[in-house]
């Protein structure tokens, strides 16, 4: 059947309203068919007349709407087209070959192509194997819901692995963001630790500048009264030589006297040269510093104080953080000094690392570090009246491992038993960190608020007992307060 055949039967069954195949047909009294839907949904919009008329939309011819009839011919044409078309809604040509116009029924399996019965004989497809399309189209409806079935669980698995990436996407960023944020926060306290050494520099050429002026402004004082005395003296000395005889030898002893004793007092020392010139601080260390302070910092535990260990002359905050001395019956004794005004902490240590902060602001004595457990922590003033050498109630011998301040400026180590070390503190600390490391030995102070510079540790002892945290008062009264590591 050509194309020219096909076309023409289409125009005959297609509907003059909606130009498509039509769909139940309906004649009227003309001759002219329409779809169902579209004759009735035409009389709706088209009624002439009282007598409810329409009129037909080819020709304009009225017609009665009960006239309408169904035309079986047309539909069961209509129906036969639509099976030549590939599918409902295609285009007739979608089924015709292009170069010949014929029905493409035949499937030439060398090239994989739909041809028409003229292809097969032309010289392209010429000795080619060549089937109905049914016979093979089972085939290959098998083979491709096979390989269907495979992409579809190809495409499940990149759903997975695109759900899979998203999720590593938000931990990406989430995990980005904190490390941002942590990088700042650490280059911020670099920051405010130049700043805080730049002011202490600052300061520290401040009263130099201060007392080399003081020194200056004295010599310059001193000066101005010798210098004004010497001008008194030379105007007495002229006038009594341009004068008469008695003003001459009138209290001649005194001027004589006076003459012969005047020198010119010179300052003792004037300021040349600064004692000290400024250096830039070694950032390395500073950041090897900072970064230990850091790393201990992160060992971190909630130290609390034990009330059942203080002794009778302390009070205790409530939230068991901080603790004051309160006086004693050894006031103005000569053993002050030693009388144990002490607290051993809640926590008790036999293994890891641990490090906790005091702030010991204001305080011009104070003791503290690690104990064991066993010792036990008052003493009475018998016991130092008698003992050969103070210091040793506090060496780790004795299962003290401590550091302490003594009248404001002595810092010091007590690890031997004959005398406490002296310690060298460039910026007097206001809170100390404590860090102990149970398995390597060590118990670690720092001067937090020098950037965390270390001063002093007990290292490579051996831990024979559990241990806990110490806090001695001395004859204080400012409280010492365990801090959270900041500001």
């Amino acid at each position: 059947m050509t194309s020219t055949v096909l076309v023409d039967i289409q125009e005959e069954v297609t509907c003059p309203i909606c130009l498509e195949l039509l769909t139940e047909p309906l004649s009227i009294d003309c001759g002219h068919s329409f779809c169902q839907a579209c004759i009735i949904a035409n009389h709706k919009e088209s009624v002439i007349g009282q007598e409810g008329m329409s009129s037909c939309p080819v020709c304009h011819i009225s017609y009665q709407p009960e006239n309408l009839r169904p035309n079986r011919h047309l539909a069961n044409i209509a129906e036969r087209l639509r099976e030549v078309v590939l599918g409902s809604g295609k285009q007739l040509t979608a089924n015709l070959c292009a170069n010949h116009g014929e029905k493409l029924q035949l499937f030439c399996k060398e090239d994989g192509k739909v041809i028409c019965w003229l292809c097969e004989r032309s010289q392209e497809h010429r000795g080619h194997q060549t089937l109905l399309m049914e016979e093979v189209a089972q085939e290959y409806q098998e083979k491709f819901q096979e390989s269907l079935k495979k992409l579809k669980q190809e495409q499940e698995e990149a759903e997975k692995l695109n759900a899979v990436i998203r999720e590593k996407r938000e931990s990406w960023k989430n995990q980005l963001e904190p490390e941002k944020l942590r990088i700042q926060t650490e280059f911020n306290k670099l920051r405010s630790i130049l700043d805080k050494e730049e002011q202490r520099q600052l300061k520290k050429l401040e009263d130099e500048e201060r007392k080399g002026l003081s020194i200056i402004e004295k010599a310059e004082q001193d000066l101005v009264q010798q210098s004004q005395s010497l001008g008194e003296l030379v105007f007495d000395l002229e006038r009594r030589c341009q004068g008469s005889t008695t003003e001459l030898l009138q209290d001649v002893c005194d001027v004589t006297k006076r003459s012969e004793v005047w020198s010119l007092k010179k300052p003792e020392s004037l300021p040349t040269k600064l004692k000290s010139r400024f250096r830039a601080p070694d950032l390395k260390k500073m950041l090897r510093v900072f970064r230990e302070l850091t790393d201990v910092q992160s060992h971190w535990v909630d130290v609390t104080m034990n009330p059942h260990t203080a002794t009778i002359n302390l009070v205790m905050a409530k939230n068991r953080r901080q603790v004051r001395y309160v006086g004693g019956e050894l006031s103005g004794s000569p053993l002050e000094e030693y009388y144990d005004c002490s607290i051993l902490g809640s926590q008790h240590f036999s293994s890891g690392k641990h490090y906790w902060e005091v702030d010991v602001t204001k305080k011009t004595d104070w003791i503290l570090g690690v104990c064991s457990h066993s010792t036990e922590p008052a003493v009475s003033f018998n016991q130092f009246a008698q003992s050969r050498n103070a210091y040793s109630r506090y060496q780790p011998q004795s299962g003290f491992w401590v550091i302490g301040l003594h009248h404001k400026h002595e810092y010091r180590a007590y690890e031997d038993s004959s005398t406490a070390l002296l310690l060298s503190m460039t910026v007097p600390p206001r809170r100390v960190g404590v860090f102990l490391d149970y398995e390597a030995g060590t118990v670690s102070f720092y001067n937090v608020t020098n950037h965390g510079f270390p001063i002093y540790t007990f290292s490579k002892y051996y831990f024979p007992t559990t241990l806990c945290p110490y806090f001695n008062t001395c004859n204080c009264v400012v409280p010492m307060t365990l801090r959270r590591p900041g500001p």
